[in-house]
């Protein structure tokens, strides 16, 4: 049934067992100062347990003032190499690959919940946010550049089979690289060469270091927004990074300003067009995601050649077991995420929408907190069941309408 699904693909220099991936998240879960904990080991390798081909662990900080929340992973400094080892260890135990994303926030910083200024290449606000962000000087730029680069290589020194450099959603990197963000009149902005410099520099200071062919990368393929970035706009960029042999691209779009459009599109699908169309520029292999429920979409999209593997990230979220189930034939007892049965998002994974920050989920198959105690469910679970029962009887009542006519 999931030929194409379940086949393996040779990454860069390993073969992953199937075409599934899980997206880039962050679960909030590391202790204050950035290290992983174990609630973050035991969410990941549950996922490598279930038979995913892929496991990414999303929005870990190269830097200090880099991280979206006091509870964010970071990555760079010595007391952090034991627990990505760790961490890189038990999801490999299992079967998976293992792939680790690196960012920095940058002016998309939320001071109230990371407790650190807000920095970008030029002052910029996010609405919604409403703190203005510090420019960086060309030595606090020259001092990411570093931390990036250690931040690769301790990544790779800790085992990770990828290293996902993130470059989209409006994190730092893509301001640099957007001429809506990056109003500079210096080396780093300007001239789309200026733009793309803090980019080339990592790349050009890692490989000064060491030559490593297990380095990915997140894109952009649309950022809703006239000044912004779309596929054909980064074409040098993706040209750049293929000189250098990345292993892999995965596709998004979007930035905090343009959320709405980027919603939108995610639910029509567009963001598969959009790895399908940079297929069509690269050798590159391309991972398609945004929005995909089901093993049958990513077959599809598969055989529609719009991707070598495909992610997922609320389905996984809701349902660990989804690929180990469908695999199985027992995709009658997948748990769908409730944004993805059209009653809208209940925003427990979102933790940045939450005033205790929690990342949670409330279908019955979602992981669980280590130290989470079994009884405290009981109103998430009454809320799953009365909400499934709810859409149930309107399809029933949809269908009878549809008779009388």
């Amino acid at each position: 049934m999931f030929k194409i699904v379940n086949s393996p693909i040779k990454i860069g220099n390993q073969i992953i067992r199937n075409r599934t991936v899980s997206s880039p998240v962050s679960i909030n879960k590391a202790n204050e100062n950035g290290e992983v904990t174990d609630n973050i080991i035991s969410f990941f390798s549950n996922l490598s347990k279930n038979n995913l081909g892929m496991v990414t662990i999303g929005a870990v900080s190269v830097s200090e003032e880099g991280t979206d929340t006091k509870n964010g992973m970071r990555i760079g400094e010595d007391r952090y190499l034991e627990g990505l080892k760790n961490l890189a260890s038990e999801i490999k135990k299992y079967g998976a690959k293992s792939s680790i994303q690196l960012f920095h926030v940058g002016a998309q910083g939320n001071s109230h919940l990371s407790n650190k200024r807000v920095v970008g290449p030029s002052k910029y606000i996010v609405p919604d946010i409403g703190i203005e962000a510090q420019v960086l000087t060309i030595d606090e730029i020259k001092k990411i550049e570093d931390e990036f680069v250690k931040g690769i290589i301790q990544a790779n020194e800790a085992g990770f089979d990828f290293i996902e450099i993130h470059m989209a959603h409006g994190y730092l990197l893509h301001e640099f690289l957007s001429p809506h963000m990056n109003k500079r009149e210096d080396e780093y902005g300007g001239s789309e060469n200026n733009r793309l410099r803090i980019v080339k520099n990592i790349i050009g200071k890692i490989n000064k270091i060491k030559k490593l062919n297990n380095l990915a990368a997140r894109l952009t393929a649309d950022d809703f927004h006239e000044d912004g970035l779309n596929l054909k706009k980064i074409n040098n960029l993706i040209k750049y990074l293929d000189e250098n042999n990345f292993c892999y691209y995965s596709v998004t779009a979007g930035i905090y300003e343009t959320a709405k459009q980027k919603y939108i599109h995610m639910k029509e699908g567009t963001y598969w067009e959009y790895s399908g169309e940079l297929k069509k520029m690269t050798k590159t292999p391309v991972i398609a995601q945004g929005n995909i429920t089901s093993l049958r979409e990513g077959e599809d999209i598969l055989l529609k050649k719009q991707g070598d593997m495909f992610g997922m990230a609320q389905s996984l979220i809701a349902d660990p077991e989804i690929v180990s189930k469908s695999l199985n034939g027992k995709e009658d007892q997948v748990y769908n995420c409730l944004a993805h049965v059209k009653v809208g998002s209940c925003h427990r994974c979102r933790y940045v929408k939450r005033e205790d920050h929690n990342f949670d989920c409330v279908t019955p198959s979602a992981w669980r907190p280590i130290d989470s105690v079994k009884t405290e469910r009981k109103k998430d679970l009454d809320f799953w069941k009365q909400t499934i029962e709810t859409l149930r009887i309107q399809e029933e009542n949809k269908f009878k309408n549809s008779g009388r006519k």
